[in-house]
């Protein structure tokens, strides 16, 4: 039963001057959403990803909103994307991480971020120029053996370094003759399926 993996919140609006939204997707509706918990799966209308709170939430209505244990989610499928919880190496403690791609050696993960960036100050008035907002921010990371995780970027020596030494050269070639950057997902995932099969 979904009482025993989470709670129910109030979503109701806080009064703050806070512009932005803590959410990753911008619409609630994604018409096949699976939650994979530890006794089953469950599909969902409205499922969101509150990247401040760092947990998935449900809306059934404007009043009534369920935020899932993060402890009790062993994977989460939304929009064909795919979330799972890793050991974050920066905070120590574990957090979702979207897997975008993967070879038979590697997995290459995002972590989603909230940045707060306060506005502009006014010395003469001591009041704020506009309010503060909430900023989306990416991490990077790879990882081996699927429990440590390190930080790089999203571009082509990055990537290569990940690689076995005797197909770089073949991966390189692959990426310029179909013409694909190793920093957008979609071409990197399929690079990264072209040297799966090599």
């Amino acid at each position: 039963m979904l009482s025993n993996n989470g709670l129910w919140i109030s979503s109701a609006p806080k009064s703050t001057k806070l512009k932005g939204t803590p959410y990753l997707f911008e619409s609630w509706n994604n018409d096949d959403a699976l939650i994979f918990m530890q006794d089953k799966a469950y599909r969902l209308k409205s499922l969101n990803y509150n990247i401040q709170l760092e947990r998935f939430e449900a809306k059934f209505s404007e009043d009534s909103v369920f935020a899932f244990n993060p402890k009790n989610i062993k994977k989460v499928v939304i929009e064909g994307r795919t979330f799972k919880r890793y050991l974050d190496p920066e905070f120590q403690r574990n957090s979702f991480f979207e897997e975008l791609a993967a070879t038979k050696s590697i997995s290459i993960l995002r972590k989603h971020e909230i940045e707060i960036v306060e506005a502009s100050f006014n010395p003469m008035t001591q009041q704020k120029v506009s309010d503060d907002q909430m900023v989306h921010k990416e991490k990077y990371y790879y990882t081996k053996d699927r429990e440590t995780l390190k930080e790089t970027k999203l571009k082509k020596s990055a990537v290569l370094k990940l690689i076995d030494a005797d197909k770089k050269d073949v991966i390189k070639q692959y990426a310029k003759d179909n013409n694909l950057s190793f920093k957008d997902i979609n071409d990197l995932k399929n690079i990264l399926k072209h040297y799966n099969t090599l």
